[in-house]
Order: C-alpha cells, then structure tokens, then sequence
C-alpha cells in the first residue's frame, strides 16, 4: 500500500514539473511573441512619423509655391487693370468701352481669387502672433477699404464692443476674418429693394471666450445651404460673383485660432455668423 501511494505521489510531482516546464515554456513563447510585437510597433511608429514629417515639408514647399505664385501673378494683374483704365480715359467708343469694362470685370474676378488663395497661405504657414488691438478703430480701418466700392454709402455700418478691453489676437488673421464677413454682407445686401440695408458689427465677451458677430439684413441663405456654406468652393447662388472660397478661409482661419464659426440665418431676413476666439492674457 505505501509503494501505491509512493507511485501516485511521484507520478503527481512528474506532472507538476512538467505543468511547471510547458508553463515556462509558454510564458517564454508569450514575452517573445510580446516583444516582436513592440518591436513591430515601433518600428510602424517611427515609419509613421518619417512620412509625417515628409508630408508636412511637402505641405509647407507647396504653401510655399502656391504663396509665391499667387503673389508674383498680382503684380501683372495691376499693370492690366492700370492699362485698361488708361485706355477707358482715350474715349473709346461704344463697343471698346463695353469690351474695356468686361476685361476689367473678369480681372477684378481674377485678382479677388487671388487674394483669397493669398490669404488662405498665409494662415496656412504664418505662426500665430498674439497682439492688442482696439476692436472698434482695427474694424473701422478694414471699411476704409470698401469706401469706393459701388453702393458702399447706402449701407449703414454699425461697430458695437461694450466689453471696454482690448482684443488679444492674430492681427492678420482677424483682418482675414474681418475682410470675409464684411465682404460677404456687402455683396449679399438688397441695395434695390425697400430695406434700409444695415451690418452690424459686435463684439462682446461670453463665457471668458470672445465672441464676435456681423449681422446683415441681406438676402438670408437657404437652411440647406447652411452647413455648407463652409465647404470649399462652395456657392450658394450663381447670381453673386465670386468663388466660394472666401468662407472657407474664414473657417480655417478661425479653427488656427482655436476658435468656432457658426452661421444664423433666414430667407429674405438676414444673416448673422458669430465667432468665438478663446481669450488671451
């Protein structure tokens, strides 16, 4: 009986060492498995963050190109617009005159493209630069700018900021944004109907964040075309010139910003977009 139990008791031990061994050997097959799979890991990661950085360079070479092409275009653009108003002032007849002023129309298309693709590098490779501005005099300056363009006196402007502060931001990029909304009610008022046409501009501080609105009493966009206002390339109307890139640079520009667009508006009443900026010390 006790040679039994000497049997069961070695066969027992026989089993636990070779539990313990087919153990060990997993738990070795385990960690080599583990570290050929951290070594695949950051292999792919360092894969990863060398085409990163290639695309990033690829990206900034082609800011680079599409700036300094946009911006060498320019200046020919000028001397035609220059030649055409000269020749306007030989007194041309009829026909040229109306030849001169389509040539001058699809220039000015040109030229506004243009400085929208301009715009859109700048935001896209300029570091962000924080300064002070006084919203209503910085506001102010950027409408000088449309003082001559037809039907400028039969808008009412109206620059409101109560908060009694300075704006802390990039000074370029709240004139890109600036430029774009003002431009976009400008071109989308009811100059011939029975309306007093109005943009208001407002500035005011809500929820520690900046919250800048421009409303207009224009023509309102279709609730289907709200969400897409933003899109590249996107026009709501064939009717109003332009290329619809406009919106989208605002949109970009904001988000460099850290900040939100959103878009109020209603057919044949108006349209408000409001941007919130985060507050800078």
């Amino acid at each position: 009986m006790i040679y039994g139990w000497d049997v069961i008791l070695l066969g027992l031990l026989f089993l636990f060492f070779v539990s313990l061994g087919s153990y060990g050997l997993g738990m070795n097959i385990r960690d080599k498995r583990k570290k050929a799979l951290e070594n695949l890991v950051r292999i792919r990661t360092v894969e990863l963050e060398k085409a990163n950085e290639e695309l990033k360079l690829r990206n900034s070479e082609l800011d680079r190109f599409v700036y300094s092409a946009s911006h060498d275009l320019s200046s020919p653009l000028k001397s035609i617009l220059g030649l055409i108003n000269v020749a306007k002032l030989e007194n041309p007849g009829d026909d040229q005159l109306k030849y001169l002023s389509m040539m001058q129309k699809s220039v000015d298309k040109l030229e506004s493209f243009i400085e929208e693709v301009i715009q859109y590098s700048r935001n896209a490779r300029l570091p962000i630069k924080y300064e002070s501005h006084h919203f209503k005099n910085f506001t102010a300056d950027i409408l000088q700018g449309y003082q001559y363009i037809t039907n400028y006196e039969k808008i009412s402007f109206e620059i409101e900021d109560d908060t009694g502060e300075p704006i802390i931001t990039d000074g370029m990029r709240l004139r890109i944004v600036l430029n774009n909304l003002i431009s976009n009610a400008i071109k989308f008022h009811r100059i011939n109907e029975d309306v007093k046409p109005v943009i208001r501009i407002n500035r005011s501080i809500v929820s520690n964040r900046n919250v800048i609105s421009v409303q207009d009493n224009g023509r309102g966009i279709q609730s289907e075309y709200t969400e897409r206002v933003f899109e590249m390339f996107f026009r709501g109307t064939e009717e109003i010139p332009g290329s619809g890139l406009g919106l989208y640079i605002l949109k970009e520009t904001v988000n460099r910003l850290d900040g939100a667009v959103t878009v109020e508006s209603k057919v044949g009443k108006g349209t408000t977009f409001i941007i919130s900026l985060p507050m800078v010390e």
